[in-house]
């Protein structure tokens, strides 16, 4: 009797074709079956949402759920032409291949600024449905050091979107608001960063 673990099963195909239709299969045939075994990948895949802490030592803890938030662009509360301004910016950084050929990182920034319960979060949720990203959540009260932060930064993944919530409560940065601005309630003053 044989006995095997499904996890451990691998499957392959084997594909047979004339020589005189070698430029047709390599140049189409095969670059499309990859194109969809991709799309099958991404569409069964599940988002995750990362919190990440930094421990003694300057060790990286990541706290980890699947990400089930609901919002898309389609459910999102927000006007049409800055909608599509905003997939058209997402569509183009994901098609940027330069970076990828010469091996250098590419990230897009987000500034989002508002009151709490105006979309910055579902905004986010929706960015990530979209792309198919993982979400990792930084909060920047746990970082003490340089180090730590560079630890958690080199730590996130390919493919995902980093948020970092209420930059402006994390540091006491009295020095930098103008008279106007310090007189503004603090449930107003909230700040959100999201860099894919």
């Amino acid at each position: 009797m044989i006995k095997f673990h499904a996890r451990l099963e691998k499957r392959s195909f084997e594909l047979r074709f004339h020589k005189k239709h070698k430029d047709i299969v390599l140049g189409s045939y095969v670059p499309s079956i990859h194109e969809k075994a991709k799309a099958i990948k991404n569409g069964q895949r599940v988002l995750k949402m990362l919190t990440l802490n930094t421990q003694s030592f300057g060790a990286v803890k990541c706290d980890s759920s699947n990400f089930e938030h609901p919002a898309n662009f389609e459910t999102l509360a927000m006007d049409p032409e800055l909608k599509n301004a905003v997939m058209e910016d997402l569509n183009r950084f994901v098609r940027r291949k330069f970076y990828k050929r010469v091996g250098r990182a590419w990230k897009r920034g987000y500034l989002l600024y508002g009151p709490p319960g105006t979309g910055k979060s579902s905004l986010v949720a929706a960015m990530a449905n979209y792309l198919k990203f993982d979400i990792y959540d930084l909060q920047l009260a746990n970082i003490v050091r340089d180090s730590d932060l560079r630890n958690l930064l080199l730590s996130t993944g390919n493919r995902s979107i980093l948020v970092i919530e209420d930059i402006d409560c994390s540091v006491d940065l009295h020095d930098r608001w103008h008279d106007d601005e310090r007189e503004q309630p603090y449930h107003l003053r909230r700040f959100g960063f999201c860099t894919i």
